[in-house]
């Protein structure tokens, strides 16, 4: 966009003068009208250039006070008088006012008429901005040509900064800076004071760019729309060194082709991540001893992000459900920068660590390959740190260290019980280690008509006594088995003789019609016994 700047440091037009010290140069000139009418507000437009003889206000220039707060508040650029026509010199109140709005006031010289001024400024605006419109599309069709020949990132901001000729960088979806050109490159103070303003920008209430039509600060910020909720950011620093033909357009157009490339990179890896991810889960679902052959293919494991060692251990990680939250298009892409996230947290930490995802499910599996003693005080940081940039929360299930691949497996159904049990109990934001099933919560996971026929099939009419002689078998039985089948120690216990446990034992035997001693006999006795206590008849 052209501003009053550019066209007063034309030569054609650097007579005219302009008249008010605080006049702001920077507005937007977009095109010139000619008027001597005091209603000119009900037939301009913003960014307008309005030319006059100043010729309603020859006898009362107190309208004219009037005329500028009018304009100043429909955006108009600013207004040019031939002062030599009708006014000759314009009273102090007027410049005064003027300056307090900051409005621009313009004298044209009596050289100039007012027909001939307005087609020539006008012309030179449509000529700029042909001439700035051809150097966006140059620079676009070159960012363009990168792209297509597979330029990384950084070649095309190096390039971009020598096309514009200042410092530019870009920032990720995280806030951290992802490409610069070489002006950043070993000056860590210069990559500060950028870093400083970005932050001040992000908590700021603007919600667009900091630009109104042209670059009137130090930096200038550019959203890169790759990705609808979590853009990108390219930042342009010296802005005030930006000549013409550079213009904002010129920057939009590099901000397309960048969120092109960005777009490209982050499709290519997912389809990365995605044949990694596969290898992962049907690596879980393997047999122990073709995981025992497997590790014999170190180079095969290192390409799926597995290492030799004798560690293990699996964290399964979520992202907690809300209420209210049905936008698909942000879920997937806020799964997406979650793995991301989630990956240079831990990898910063521990390069061995690996982070696999789950696409059903909608889960990540963390895998530590060394020791960690503090793992659960870094899963707290990452659920705090977590909410402050997403406002969302996450819950973590753990499955034990093992020492082998070929037991691999079984820490990953670990981490996957301890998250389900939370997570099907309502629960958010937790952290839960697994924990060993007792026997008898191992047996209440068997439905009740599927257990029924093993207790009464092991311990026959014992299972479920009617008679005080069964009862009486049954309760012997139960205390013996408990004593790992020590007559002395039975016999104590239930205060009979040692010969009376021997023959009670002999007649439940009879009735269940093998011995209670033999190893297999004994364990399924016990279960039984234990079994019939918890369901009735």
């Amino acid at each position: 966009m052209t501003t009053l700047k550019e066209i007063l440091s034309v030569l054609q037009f650097s007579d005219l003068t302009l008249l008010n010290e605080q006049g702001d140069l920077e507005r937007v000139v977009e095109m010139v009208d000619i008027t001597e009418t005091p209603d000119i507000k009900n037939f301009t437009t913003p960014h307008s250039l309005i030319v006059t003889t100043g010729m309603s206000y020859q006898d009362d220039q107190s309208g004219l006070i009037n005329l500028i707060r009018e304009l100043n508040d429909i955006q108009v650029a600013g207004l040019g008088i031939k002062l030599s026509r009708f006014l000759k010199k314009l009273d102090d109140e007027v410049i005064a006012f003027a300056n307090k709005l900051k409005f621009p006031i313009i004298e044209i010289p009596e050289s100039w008429n007012l027909g001939s001024i307005t087609h020539h400024i006008s012309s030179f605006i449509l000529d700029e901005e042909t001439e700035k419109l051809h150097f966006a599309l140059d620079i676009q069709q070159e960012l363009n040509a990168m792209l297509m020949q597979g330029f990384s990132l950084n070649m095309m901001i190096e390039r971009l900064s020598r096309l514009i000729k200042v410092p530019v960088m870009l920032l990720n979806s995280f806030h951290q800076v992802e490409s610069s050109s070489h002006h950043f490159h070993q000056n860590s103070e210069h990559v500060q004071k950028n870093l400083n303003y970005f932050r001040r920008y992000l908590n700021s209430e603007q919600t667009e760019p900091n630009h109104n039509g042209v670059f009137q600060e130090e930096y200038a910020v550019f959203k890169v729309p790759a990705f609808k909720y979590f853009p990108y950011y390219l930042m342009i620093s010296n802005v005030n060194l930006l000549n013409y033909p550079i213009s904002l357009l010129t920057i939009e157009q590099a901000v397309n082709t960048l969120s092109l490339a960005i777009y490209k990179n982050s499709k290519i890896k997912e389809a990365e991540q995605q044949d990694v991810n596969h290898f992962f889960t049907t690596l879980m679902s393997e047999h122990p001893d073709n995981l025992v052959s497997l590790a014999q293919h170190t180079d095969l494991l290192k390409k799926y992000h597995i290492q030799p060692s004798t560690f293990y251990q699996v964290i399964i990680c979520g992202i907690d459900k809300e209420k209210n939250v049905e936008n698909s298009a942000y879920l997937n892409e806020r799964y997406q920068m979650t793995f991301e996230w989630l990956t240079h947290k831990f990898t910063g930490i521990d390069p061995s660590i690996s982070i696999y995802m789950s696409q059903g499910e909608r889960r990540f599996t963390i895998l530590l390959q060394r020791r960690h003693h503090y793992y659960l005080e870094y899963c707290r940081y990452i659920q705090k740190e977590y909410q402050l940039f997403f406002n969302s929360s996450l819950s973590f299930g753990i499955g034990n260290e093992v020492s082998e691949l070929s037991q691999l497996p079984l820490s990953f159904f670990e981490a996957n019980e301890a998250y389900d049990n939370k997570y099907e109990q309502g629960e958010m934001e937790f952290i839960e280690p697994y924990k060993s099933k007792s026997v008898e919560e191992l047996l209440q996971l068997i439905p009740t008509n599927k257990l029924k026929p093993f207790i009464i099939y092991t311990l026959g009419p014992l299972a479920y006594p009617q008679t005080t002689k069964e009862k009486e078998l049954r309760f012997t039985l139960s205390v013996y088995m408990a004593n790992q089948c020590d007559l002395t120690k039975t016999s104590e216990d239930i205060f009979i003789h040692r010969n009376t446990v021997k023959y009670r034992i002999k007649k439940c035997e009879e009735i269940l019609g093998q011995s209670v001693e033999s190893p297999d006999t004994s364990l399924s006795i016990r279960l039984a016994l234990f079994a019939s206590e918890k369901i009735s008849l």
